[in-house]
């Protein structure tokens, strides 16, 4: 069972999710938001924020299948909901693995809600509480999805695109054979391959080996602030002398489509990779500090 935060000024509710779903004609499972919330829930919140977690791990022979919703159960959506609360915003926040689908996965032992399940619950949210702020919160491999729900619909729009440590090592090979599953059942609905994701788009680049941008690199123009954290490079705080070194951090600053920087906010973290997904961290404390500074749009 997976779990959706409502925070409020006063409260923090846990509410448990359906485990089935209800079969459609269409390539979208129903969306789960207004089932979710329930009875428990009198007033639509002010503010949305989905949140999708990223890979399993290196190694992880079962990605994506083992993937799994854990920026919950580490605190960082909490530590995001919270800074729109101390804004006196009653947040909802909602989870996805890093999936095409919605899948089991045998790490958590539970069932996980995927890309086309986010796709479903945001068009949902949009649609009928359009007073309702939307804010896209990612980590590692979650952050190719939040951007690609961005490109996939250039109309939709977020109010914060967050984006913990964005990495697209791995994401294509991850996912190829569910986007070719996908494409050969339902045809491609969006007006991009979003199964290419890593290096696509042509924004001039005059460094490192390639001279295009991943898509979790781009800012699309649907997002109105961009906050990006990026983890410590080889050596983080949070990173004993018997540990390992932090190898894995994103290295490219998020730029437009048209290589403008508006409304995009980049930080080095002092963490490593994982570190930054935990509250009490400065990528997650300089998050909230921006959210504070900035307000909503």
């Amino acid at each position: 069972m997976k779990r959706v935060l409502f925070v409020s000024l006063s409260a923090v509710v846990l509410l448990l999710a359906a485990c089935s779903q209800a079969p459609r004609s269409d390539y979208r499972p129903e969306a789960r938001i207004q089932e979710e919330l329930g009875p428990g829930v009198q007033s639509v919140p002010d503010v949305v924020v989905f949140a999708v977690s990223g890979r399993c791990g290196v190694p992880c022979d079962g990605a994506p299948d083992d993937n799994y919703e854990y920026l919950t159960d580490r605190g960082a959506a909490g530590a995001v909901a919270g800074a729109f609360a101390d804004l006196g915003k009653s947040v909802l926040v909602v989870g996805y693995s890093s999936h095409l689908f919605n899948h089991y996965s045998s790490l958590s032992g539970e069932y996980e809600y995927g890309f086309l399940q986010l796709e479903a619950d945001f068009d949902w949210v949009r649609n009928n509480w359009p007073g309702t702020r939307r804010v896209l919160l990612a980590h590692s491999h979650g952050t190719n999805w939040t951007h690609d729900l961005l490109r996939a619909h250039p109309d939709w729009t977020v109010d914060y695109l967050i984006d913990l440590d964005g990495i697209c090592v791995l994401w294509e090979d991850d996912n190829e054979d569910y986007f070719d599953y996908f494409y050969s059942t339902y045809g491609n609905p969006w007006p991009v391959d979003l199964s290419k994701s890593c290096d696509v788009e042509p924004i001039e680049k005059t460094w490192y080996w390639t001279s295009d941008y991943s898509a979790k690199d781009v800012a699309y123009w649907g997002a109105t602030y961009n906050l990006e954290v990026q983890s410590a490079r080889l050596l983080a705080s949070d990173v004993g002398a018997a540990g390992d070194t932090s190898l894995v951090f994103d290295y490219t600053d998020n730029v437009r489509l048209d290589d403008s920087t508006g409304g995009i906010w980049t930080f080095v973290a002092d963490e490593d990779h994982n570190g930054i997904t935990y509250p009490g961290s400065s990528a997650l404390e300089w998050v909230a500090a921006k959210i504070a500074e900035l307000g909503l749009p």
